[in-house]
């Protein structure tokens, strides 16, 4: 939880047509154990023609399992369609992304592939940075706590993204963080959401992550840094104890075998500090 059942049963189906090039990302593996249901799930996909080059087979897939389909678009770097099967329904997305990201996509279970926890994370803060989503900011909070602390997912998501920097990326989460009580009730959860107190539990990391970014070095801009195997937010007093790992095409493993290895068994339980 908390894919819904139809989702579980999709992702599970097609997670033999997923590789390395053609993997789950966006909010269904982030909230696969958190408290947020997503009504989509995205495929993301390196290159323009992958895009056509998945969907299709799996569009088939998803029909002759049974499952209702309708295309709601069909573009060259955004396939859409609506799956249904009862009253049960979802969203489901094949995308084009760009490929540029610290860690290559990691091999799933019930996903096939997906991108990686620490990937997903920086994806998410620049999209919070870029919209007013509510979704984002529960998000934010979810990935703040069981991932990596945002001042170290936003240091490093600036690479990315060049023009952004650290603290415009803060700013703009603040400004976006502002919803209306209708739209907390409206919002999917398996459970009741408490508006305030995720509220300042945004407030309280987006405050960590300003009181970090301003005591880091500048030369060290848009790197991650690794302790034991993990992504951790660093002490900016002590960085000589760290690795720093920084982002390529297609990602990369850190140099060291027993750090790779690490890496390679999935998120860490608890965010590095």
């Amino acid at each position: 939880m908390p894919l819904s059942k139809i989702q579980s049963e999709i992702l599970r189906l097609l997670a033999s047509h997923r590789d390395p090039d053609s993997y789950v990302a966006g909010p269904t593996p982030l909230n696969r154990d958190a408290a947020r249901y997503s009504g989509d799930i995205d495929v993301f996909h390196d290159r323009e023609e992958r895009v056509a080059a998945a969907a299709l087979p799996d569009s088939e897939a998803l029909a002759a399992a049974g499952y209702e389909f309708l295309w709601l678009r069909q573009l060259p770097l955004i396939y859409t369609a609506e799956v249904r099967r009862g009253d049960a329904v979802t969203r489901f997305e094949w995308v084009a992304d760009s490929d540029y990201r610290f860690f290559p996509t990691v091999p799933d279970e019930e996903f096939g592939y997906m991108l990686h926890p620490v990937d997903l994370a920086m994806n998410k803060v620049m999209a919070a940075a870029g919209r007013r989503e509510l979704r984002d900011i529960v998000d934010l909070v979810t990935l703040h706590e069981t991932v990596l602390p945002l001042g170290a997912t936003i240091w490093a998501a600036v690479e990315k993204s060049p023009g952004f920097t650290p603290e415009g990326l803060i700013a703009e989460i603040r400004r976006n963080a502002h919803h209306p009580a209708a739209e907390w009730r409206a919002l999917q959860s398996r459970e009741p959401l408490d508006p305030k107190d995720i509220t300042a539990r945004l407030r309280a990391a987006l405050d960590d992550a300003e009181a970090f970014v301003a005591r880091m070095p500048t030369d060290r801009l848009g790197l991650l840094f690794l302790k034991d195997g993990d992504a951790v937010q660093p002490d900016p007093e002590r960085l000589a104890e760290y690795r720093t790992h920084a982002g390529r095409r297609q990602g990369q493993w850190p140099s060291s075998p027993d750090i790779a290895a690490a890496m390679l068994e999935g998120s860490p339980k608890k965010p590095g500090r």
